[in-house]
């Protein structure tokens, strides 16, 4: 087992989860990217190896407990968990009327019970070393359910609460909590492609850039242990709020 900290970044993309992923490796971790997508997942580790950091990949469906336990076996194998963030997407946008019952479980499943099954993970290995951080992503229906987002709402509610009270029973042990609200449009590859006419329409710097984010969740990670943030905000110069 190397000495090198380890981050695991559940929820890697080419959006806001590959940026997490590369800021930590450049900080020295060995990063350990998840998501669904394998050839998406290696193409990040290869990107962060030619930048110098250490990466793997493991393909894994967050919204199985045993899919997560095998990830923080294997980061368990590369050195002492450091970090763990907590990124995967389940948005999703419905007319209240037409949402089938089955979705909110699907959309819960993948947004809320996945980060308390990864929490928990990293949870359990932090503690014995008294030290490390969990961050969740959140979003602006963390806080405000849209009438299209009940379920996207729901999860994302759901999730800040656990970030909540994970926060106040880790702290004493060492575990820094933070939830993290995105409240605007992220500037990244698929809101380019599905909403060109959006994007068209926002002033300058106003998405979010993925990297200033991301220098955010590391800032948080760096704080020291006499003034921990459990919440906050980002958002573009221009976001109504």
């Amino acid at each position: 087992m190397s000495d090198q900290p380890v981050a695991v970044i559940a929820g890697v993309g080419d959006g806001l989860g590959g940026a997490i992923a590369r800021r930590f490796a450049r900080a020295g971790h060995h990063v350990v990217l998840a998501a669904r997508n394998q050839e998406r997942l290696e193409r990040i580790a290869g990107e962060i190896a030619s930048d110098g950091g250490d990466a793997v990949a493991q393909v894994t469906d967050l919204r199985s407990e045993e899919a997560i336990a095998d990830l923080f076996d294997r980061a368990a194998g590369l050195g002492r968990l450091d970090v763990a963030v907590f990124n995967a997407g389940a948005q999703h946008r419905q007319e209240f009327l037409e949402i089938d019952p089955v979705m909110l479980e699907k959309v819960w499943r993948l947004g809320c019970y996945a980060g308390f099954v990864v929490g928990q993970q990293a949870a359990r290995q932090m503690a014995p070393h008294g030290k490390g951080t969990i961050l969740f992503t959140g979003a602006t229906a963390s806080v405000r359910g849209g009438a299209e987002f009940s379920t996207f709402a729901a999860a994302k509610a759901g999730l800040r609460a656990i970030s909540q009270s994970m926060a106040r029973a880790l702290g004493p042990k060492g575990i820094h909590v933070c939830h993290i609200i995105i409240d605007g449009v992220i500037d990244m590859p698929a809101i380019h492609e599905r909403f060109p006419d959006l994007v068209a329409k926002l002033p300058e710097s106003g998405m979010l850039n993925t990297d200033a984010i991301a220098e955010t969740y590391h800032a948080v990670h760096c704080q020291d242990r006499s003034a921990w943030t459990l919440e906050l905000d980002v958002r573009p110069w221009s976001e109504n709020f």
